[in-house]
């Protein structure tokens, strides 16, 4: 069937707009879609450039032709054999990209290189995994196939080293904040909408932030452990190793740990037990590490909602 921007009265367009509107519902952010402009592309060309997305007012919606095609024979009641997982397939894609979309506009657009928009799909890649069962009834996907006849939600993603990298990323920011907090479902589609939210050029500052004792880093050691973020993700990406986006996560933290030990080995910077004078035999001398309470920045908390346009 037809490739390239299809006509409105295409079952594509009524389709994306529905998971266009569950994705602004859910996040309450505006989705950079004028609403009409759905291109459908051959299967074997690479899509849009993600950057490029990143840069617009607005983006058309992509989805493969054999993705669309599944959604138009669903259109004309016509499904075919194995239509039910490409439909899930179909509505991982667009909600995806969808979700990336609903980041904000940026000031700095030269500062942006692939790097931030292999997060932006990471990020939109893992919401998407975590919401698409949640958003699957509010969507035209639903209507086609009800929520409960839906065998597997499955999606490895759009670019699915950056969702596995991205998710790697998380879940070691999570093991750095502290012990006892197992990540889980609701934590990863939190802060990964959490950091959709910020823009783009900002999101890796923004997770050197997420880490224990990030505040006491020197200018230079901020832009170096930032700079060793962006290449433990990059490279994570292109080796298609997930490992390696935990690992620069890791090496970020060792960054902080000289400025922790500064402060645990510092006596003037000891905090005095209350009631007791700094000379007196039952003052303490142990300062309070940074990191010892109340360091868990909760993305639920930290969601940064703007209001739907």
């Amino acid at each position: 069937m037809a490739t390239g921007l299809v006509r409105t009265d295409d079952p594509c367009v009524s389709w994306g707009e529905s998971i266009v509107e569950a994705v602004s519902e859910t996040t309450n952010r505006v989705v950079r879609w004028r609403g009409i402009d759905f291109v459908v592309r051959p299967n074997d060309r690479e899509p849009m450039n993600a950057v490029h997305s990143l840069r617009s007012n607005d983006s058309p919606l992509f989805l493969p032709e054999e993705l669309a095609d599944t959604v138009r024979r669903y259109g004309a009641g016509e499904p075919k054999r194995g239509d039910a997982e490409r439909l899930v397939r179909a509505t991982g894609h667009t909600m995806s990209q969808s979700a990336g979309l609903s980041s904000p506009l940026f000031d700095n657009i030269g500062g942006l290189h692939a790097q931030e928009a292999d997060l932006d799909d990471g990020l939109a890649d893992v919401w998407t995994q975590e919401r698409l069962p949640e958003l699957w009834p509010k969507t035209e996907s639903g209507k086609f196939v009800p929520v409960g006849e839906v065998q597997n939600f499955a999606f490895a993603g759009r670019n699915p080293a950056a969702a596995a990298a991205a998710r790697e990323l998380m879940t070691e920011i999570v093991r750095q904040q502290g012990p006892g907090a197992p990540v889980g479902p609701e934590d990863y589609a939190a802060l990964s909408e959490a950091l959709i939210a910020t823009k783009p050029e900002e999101r890796f500052g923004e997770i050197l932030k997420l880490l224990p004792g990030t505040d006491e880093l020197s200018p230079s050691d901020t832009f170096s452990a930032e700079a060793a973020l962006r290449r433990g993700f990059a490279e994570a990406v292109a080796k298609g190793d997930p490992s390696l986006a935990a690992a620069a996560v890791r090496r970020a933290s060792e960054r902080i740990d000289p400025q922790l030990r500064r402060l645990v080995e510092d006596p003037a910077l000891a905090p005095v037990t209350p009631g007791r004078t700094p000379g007196s035999a039952g003052a303490s001398v142990r300062p309070q590490r940074p990191g010892d309470s109340a360091v868990r920045r909760s993305p639920r908390s930290d969601r940064a909602r703007g209001g739907r346009h």
